[in-house]
């Protein structure tokens, strides 16, 4: 059974949360508490999120392949000397554990507030809890609402090219040069739809949706405090 609770977080709360909580965890050396932390994310995200375990697993074999690619550079080229015999030292063993467990434990801090968070909401509570000028705000939302249409222009685009016997490759150069020349047209026509409703970004604005900071919010936040400070002790 699977149970919202972490979608109901405030996002600047959970963001700052995080954030916080990665700072605490660079100051640490400890493999284990990296380990914990990735187990601890995963499971709440599991659990505590209606995110699609499909989306889930997509997202973190990459940093899976990423850390062991990590983990064995710092086993081979992080030795004290040149011996051989000195690979598989203990504190070879460590540094390379740590490079990689590092990695897993921070993309787990990431996906967690990623696929647990509604991008309007957060935006909407960085204007109200965070207090960011709406200005930026909003240029940050529009950013965002435009990169599904900007993935579709560069599949008609290459489709387009491939029609009339062009050849694509991996990254070529005519329908990048397209694809970015429609999105700075399609960013102006953003910018004059906002002053034309008389956004100027700068006056008192009211809100159709209120984001709170709840009691809730702040035993989240206090239980990452509590848990990340305690593995720093005890792990």
């Amino acid at each position: 059974m699977r149970f919202a609770l972490l979608e109901r977080i405030n996002p600047f709360v959970k963001v700052v949360t995080i954030l916080i909580c990665g700072i605490i965890l660079a100051f640490t050396k400890s493999w284990k508490l990296d380990i914990a932390v990735m187990v601890v994310c995963l499971a709440i995200l599991v659990f505590g999120t209606r995110c699609k375990w499909s989306t889930l697993f997509k997202t973190f074999i990459p940093a899976l392949l990423i850390a062991a690619a990590v983990f064995y550079s710092g086993l081979v080229f992080g030795k004290p000397d040149n011996s051989i015999d000195n690979i598989y030292s203990a504190a070879t063993m460590g540094a390379a554990l740590l490079m990689g467990s590092r990695i897993l434990a921070y993309v787990s801090l990431g996906l967690m507030f990623i696929l647990s968070s509604d991008q309007e909401e957060f935006v909407i509570s960085l204007m109200q809890q965070g207090h960011v000028k709406p200005k930026f705000a909003y240029g940050v939302l529009a950013a965002l609402n435009l990169l599904p249409t900007l993935q579709q222009e560069w599949k008609e685009v290459c489709l387009a090219y491939q029609v009339r016997g062009k050849k694509t490759g991996l990254l070529p150069i005519g329908p990048l040069f397209n694809t970015l020349v429609n999105s700075i047209r399609w960013s102006e026509n953003v910018a004059m739809a906002m002053e034309s409703k008389g956004f100027d970004g700068d006056g008192v604005r009211t809100f159709f949706v209120v984001t709170k900071v709840t009691a809730g919010d702040i035993c989240f936040s206090i239980i990452c405090f509590a848990l990340t400070l305690a593995g720093m002790i005890f792990v």
